[in-house]
């Protein structure tokens, strides 16, 4: 344990919040739009009613094409290194912001970002002006312009990852009448921040998810209520999306307070990870709720269990007001707590000075040494069930000296045909964030000789690599030499993938729509009337329907005629479609099937893509999982975005007795349309290996003509037939080969 000595206060904070501005804050137009969500918090009354955890081990079971690498996806704590918060402002409690704003930016000796999403420029330039009467450094102020619903950033902003070192953002499902706020994620993702975006599966607020040291997550009950067991969640499912997407090994169920005590239900209203040895617990205060006194005392031995310092500020509540000072949040050296009375931060109700004032010690205590303390009132805004905490999302900070870099296509296993086009997908971070100068890529087909693809190109994170023809290897991999401004490199190398010469034949609804390509929707009455039917919808698209699929050409929104735009979807039920897609290949000679669906669904509701396995008659992964939500692959954005699923084993248990291979694109959510703009299924069959590499003109034997044809090729030769033992050069190694085999070669 580190020794406790009293924490700088920062007397600058105390004022960061000019009077006339946190008075002006009382008079602020309040949105409606609380934290809690519409229609109420689930919550069980019957629920255990102390912690307890689950370790995951073993793979990640999830197999969805949309997913980090869970073998290398960690979810950095809030104590680790920090490059920034994300803020929201113009909705509403804008003061708040504008003090944790002004607070976090002032001066030049700290050099945290503030990234504030605003829906418009003019309130941009509003924003600009509150941050700067109040102090703030505007050079380290950062805009992004999106149309938001409400202020609550920390539910559903980005949740941010680190994927083999790199940046990456996860998303989470937030409220479904909240869809503004849903997308917030992928923009930032895609645009400001530039790193991929990976959509989790699951139902849950960020402000019920921190996670902690040595890959260890902690919520409460609520996200089983969230991820009900009647969705198909059962808690294995919850868990493993759990480890595949933030790289938790051992998740931690806390109790839900009850929703008289807190309207949200999330674990940041009554607990704070300090360090990675402190952690802060709400002591209610004496005549409050049992169930409330009994959730927060029963953590405390827990969290002592497991290697924690506990400190209890008070909390309480007034009607339907829960004050806490546990929704707190850190930046580095630095951490923001809420004030509710005059005493510390004017603003606030003078009886609360005596609890301001111990909280701020027990917060002292539980920083330690260095860290100072920034009090923001927040005696407006936790009417509305959150303080700062929930307002706020940490942007990591990538900390290490030399940069970090991931390829991610092609992903292990894929399929790659030698001569054709191969997008080439990596993601790099270097120290504190900024961008790097440029990178090389290179391939090779057994791990140790490399043959260059580009040079010292731009870090875009994508690149189209000509694959050379005749190209063939079943362990070919992807090298990426990520470069710095300041000359400090990386190399990181992708998983295993195989290339060879083939054919891959394209079916979609360009052709044979009605004849052998079907389209069937459009919506089921719950998961339940689907799963087991191979066909539970029957209204057959019509011919210009079926051209709206044809092609990947819609550039418009919801109202493009040229996506097939799914009829109104009755409020109890799901917007539901299948493909049929007849093959004329045999699938024994199949080595890869790849279902290709493009598209969107309404407000930000998850689109997800399942396979008819053959087998075990039920819609599934493609990978054996059967049932509700093992699919495919998934989407929730308010853009196009490709589900794919890609067969490589047992293909003959995904085609019918007729050829036919069926696939379904599910709604998550009732009442919310799809939006369809691309479907096709790709077969591909690679040529087999020739039986005699040395038999170069194919005449059945190992003769003269095939030397002449290997000397004229001696010498550097990058992956062509001569240079047969596939390190770059044809030389006596490979005309040793030659003799060896020379004679007839059937």
């Amino acid at each position: 344990m580190k020794t406790r000595t009293p924490a700088l206060l920062a007397l600058a904070a105390l004022a960061a919040v000019p009077a006339p501005l946190a008075l002006a804050q009382e008079k602020e137009q309040r949105s409606t739009l609380t934290r809690v969500r519409e229609g109420g918090t689930p919550f069980n009354p019957n629920q255990r009613m102390t912690p307890y955890k689950v370790d995951l081990g073993g793979p990640a079971g999830v197999t969805m094409r949309s997913r980090p690498d869970a073998a290398l996806v960690s979810s950095p704590p809030e104590y680790a290194p920090c490059r920034g918060v994300m803020f929201q402002y113009g909705n509403s409690w804008n003061s708040v912001v504008t003090a944790c704003v002004s607070a976090l930016t002032a001066g030049s000796v700290n050099d945290e970002i503030a990234w504030v999403v605003v829906a418009n420029q003019a309130t941009a330039n509003s924003a600009s002006s509150a941050f700067a009467a109040a102090g703030a450094n505007l050079s380290k102020v950062v805009f992004i312009v999106a149309p938001v619903d409400s202020i609550w950033l920390r539910d559903y902003g980005p949740h941010f990852v680190f994927e083999n070192g790199t940046l990456a953002v996860v998303d989470s499902h937030y409220y479904a009448n909240r869809p503004n706020d849903n997308f917030i994620p992928t923009i930032s993702g895609d645009g400001t921040f530039g790193v991929p975006t990976y959509d989790q599966p699951l139902y849950y607020s960020g402000g019920n998810f921190q996670a902690g040291p040595n890959r260890q997550g902690f919520c409460t009950a609520l996200v089983n209520l969230d991820n009900p067991s009647s969705a198909g969640f059962n808690e294995a499912l919850i868990r493993d999306v759990h480890r595949a997407f933030q790289g938790i090994d051992t998740l931690h169920i806390l109790p839900q307070l009850p929703f008289s005590v807190d309207g949200t239900g999330h674990i940041d209203m009554w607990m704070y990870l300090v360090d990675e040895n402190t952690v802060i617990i709400s002591e209610f205060i004496a005549g409050s709720n049992a169930t409330a006194i009994s959730v927060t005392n029963n953590a405390v031995p827990y969290m002592q269990a497991l290697g924690f310092e506990v400190f209890r500020p008070q909390a309480w509540n007034v009607g339907a007001t829960h004050f806490t000072y546990a929704n707190a949040f850190r930046v580095n050296n630095r951490i923001f707590v809420p004030v509710y009375g005059t005493g510390i931060v004017a603003g606030g109700n003078s009886a609360y000075n005596a609890r301001d004032t111990d909280a701020i010690a027990k917060w002292t205590a539980a920083a330690g040494p260095g860290v100072t303390l920034v009090p923001i009132q927040c005696s407006s805004i936790i009417g509305a069930a959150g303080a700062i905490h929930c307002i706020v999302k940490q942007v990591p900070r990538y900390a290490n000296a030399l940069p970090a870099a991931h390829v991610a296509m092609p992903e292990s296993g894929a399929i790659v045909l030698a001569g054709t086009q191969q997008e080439i997908r990596w993601n790099a971070t270097d120290t504190n964030n900024v961008a790097l100068a440029n990178v090389d890529l290179a391939y090779s087909t057994d791990g140790v000789a490399w043959t260059t693809i580009a040079s010292a190109i731009p870090d875009t994170g994508s690149y189209s690599w000509s694959v050379p023809a005749g190209l063939r290897s079943d362990a070919a991999r992807v090298r990426v030499t990520a470069r710095a401004t300041d000359g400090d490199t990386v190399i990181a190398v992708g998983n295993p993938f195989r290339v060879a010469p083939g054919t891959r034949t394209r079916y979609d609804f360009a052709s044979g729509a009605g004849v052998d390509r079907f389209a069937t929707g459009s919506q089921t009455t719950s998961w339940t009337t689907a799963s087991a039917s191979s066909l539970p919808v029957t209204t057959a698209l019509t011919s210009a329907q079926y051209a709206a699929l044809a092609t990947s050409n819609a550039s418009g929104g919801d109202t493009d005629a040229n996506r097939y735009i799914t009829p109104a979807v009755a409020s109890g039920s799901e917007a539901t479609h299948v493909f049929r897609v007849r093959i004329p290949e045999d699938p024994a000679g199949i080595d890869e099937l790849r279902i290709t669906w493009e598209g969107y669904a309404d407000n930000c509701t998850q689109a997800e893509l399942y396979v008819w396995d053959v087998v075990q008659s039920q819609w599934g992964d493609a990978a054996g999982l059967v049932g509700q939500n093992r699919f495919a692959d998934s989407w929730a954005g308010n853009r196009d975005e490709a589900m794919t699923a890609a067969i490589r084993s047992n293909i003959g248990n995904f085609v019918a007795a007729d050829g036919t291979v069926r696939f379904m694109v599910y709604a998550e959510r009732p009442a919310d349309e799809t939006f369809h703009d691309f479907v096709a299924v790709d077969v591909t069959t690679l040529d087999p290996a020739p039986s005699c590499p040395s038999d170069f003109d194919a005449s059945g034997s190992v003769d003269g003509a095939d030397l002449g044809q290997l000397l004229a090729a001696w010498g550097p030769c990058a992956e062509c037939a001569f240079d047969l033992n596939g390190d770059g050069i044809v030389d006596g190694a490979d005309l040793g080969e030659m003799l060896a085999a020379w004679g007839a070669c059937p």
